[in-house]
Parts: C-alpha cells; sequence; structure tokens
C-alpha cells in the first residue's frame, strides 16, 4: 500500500482520455466475469457501464497531467471488493466537494442502502464519465457541478447560497491508491439552514419516485479534537476522508 498524499492543487490539472480500452489477461477477466455474476444472481441490480482507470500521471512546473482508459464496473467493483488484480486493479480518479457552510462546519454524508456503497461515509462527488468529456479532456468542475445538484440539491450558480467553488486539493495513495480531486464549497447558509433546504430536496426527489444518494447527513466543525474524535468513532469512511480532514487542520 502506498502511503496517503494530500496537498494544495497549485498547478492546473488536466485529465486525458487516451481513447483506449483497457485489455485484461484472460485469466484476469474470467475471475471478474465470475465475480459480476454471482452479485447479480444474488439480487444486486448493478450496471456495468464505463469506469475510468488511471495509466499515467506527469508533472511538470505548471500542470499534473494524468491519462485514463476505459474499463467497466465489474472491473472496478472487483477491484474494490477483492483487490488481487496486481498492476490490473483499477486506479480511479474522482471528485470530491469540500461544502464548508457558514459558520465552519463541513457538510457530507451516509450513503444510502440503496446505493452499492450502504453505508460508507463520504463526500458529495463522484465518478467521471463520458458526459464529463469535451474532446478527449474531462470537464472536472462539471462534474462537481452536476454531483451538487444531485446528491445535496446545491445549484452552485446560486449566489444566495454559494459564496465560491474552487479546486482545492489532491490525494493519492493509500489502499486503493485512488486520486481525489477535492473542490471547495464555501456556503453564505449555516449547517442548520443547509440541512433544512436539503429536507425540503428530499421531499422534492420523494414525489418524483427518487431517493437521495445519502441516507444521512453529517456535519463536523474543522476542529483537530472534533475531527479525531469523530474518525475514532466512524470507521466506515471512504479511504480519503481522514487523510483530508487531518491535513486541514494539521
Amino acid at each position: 500500500m502506498k502511503d496517503f498524499s494530500v496537498f494544495n492543487l497549485t498547478k492546473k490539472l488536466v485529465v486525458r482520455y487516451s481513447n483506449q480500452q483497457a485489455v485484461l489477461p484472460l485469466d484476469i477477466q474470467q475471475k471478474i466475469d465470475v465475480y459480476w455474476n454471482e452479485l447479480i444472481q444474488n439480487g444486486k441490480s448493478y450496471k456495468r457501464g464505463e469506469v475510468f482507470t488511471v495509466t499515467k500521471k506527469e508533472k511538470s512546473e505548471d500542470h499534473i497531467e494524468i491519462l485514463v482508459e476505459k474499463t467497466d464496473y465489474a472491473h472496478y467493483l472487483y477491484s474494490q471488493d477483492v483487490g488481487d488484480l496486481g498492476e490490473c486493479n483499477v486506479r480511479i480518479i474522482h471528485t470530491a466537494a469540500l461544502v464548508v457552510s457558514a459558520d465552519g462546519k463541513v457538510i457530507f454524508g451516509e450513503m444510502g442502502d440503496q446505493t452499492s456503497r450502504a453505508g460508507v461515509i463520504q463526500l458529495c462527488g463522484g465518478g467521471i464519465d463520458n458526459d464529463d468529456l469535451r474532446g478527449d479532456i474531462f470537464d472536472f468542475e462539471y462534474n462537481i457541478t452536476k454531483e451538487l445538484q444531485e446528491e445535496l440539491g446545491i445549484d452552485v450558480t446560486d449566489v444566495n447560497r454559494v459564496a465560491e467553488l474552487k479546486c482545492a486539493y489532491f490525494k493519492e495513495g493509500g489502499p486503493t491508491d485512488k486520486m481525489t480531486v477535492v473542490y471547495r464549497v464555501e456556503l453564505t447558509e449555516t449547517a442548520e439552514e443547509f440541512v433544512r433546504k436539503y429536507e425540503t430536496f428530499v421531499k422534492k426527489l420523494s414525489k418524483k419516485r427518487k431517493q437521495s444518494e445519502f441516507g444521512k447527513i453529517i456535519t463536523l466543525s474543522l476542529i483537530k479534537a472534533d475531527i479525531a474524535s469523530f474518525f475514532q468513532k466512524n470507521k466506515k469512511c471512504d479511504e480519503y476522508m481522514e487523510p483530508l480532514f487531518n491535513f486541514l487542520v494539521k
């Protein structure tokens, strides 16, 4: 396992699609297929959609360029759940939103029972997909804007709610060596005001027969003692969460 690394993202980030499909050795593909079929036979209703995996990362004085190729959700799930594929494990790059209220609390959540990550505590965000592509470059701001609207009901163009949106931090390393591109979202409202608006958002989803991604909303002060206590009590957090929060208060 590589050590966690979190840093301020001061260079331009370019994530480029190689226009290549991952080609796996036959024995590895067979293991993935068997695992996927078992999940489906046991009642999982997952879709075997596209997933992008990192193949290369290069740094220069003014930018970071990352190259990805396409694989699928079965390959990703096997890598996450079993993880014995060595160099063939999926290494994803995804967005996350550090939503900070006007009273200094970070807003995030616990994934709902209907999701593939039920019970996992994480920031709003998600993986990249074809919808985020502009030519062969991924539009990460579009991705996180979409996720904020879909998961938290936050419209980043609403200046009455959002004071600032900026690409702020980058995390890599850890058990799966996933890359996390973290946007900082400064709200003009308190955490309590946000929660009230979120409850209204969930009710609107329910009327459309939809469920929110988060089964529970959590607010946490950016205070070192509070953060240490939270992660001591909550072990089912996405791997980037504790390193990121520790970086913020170190």
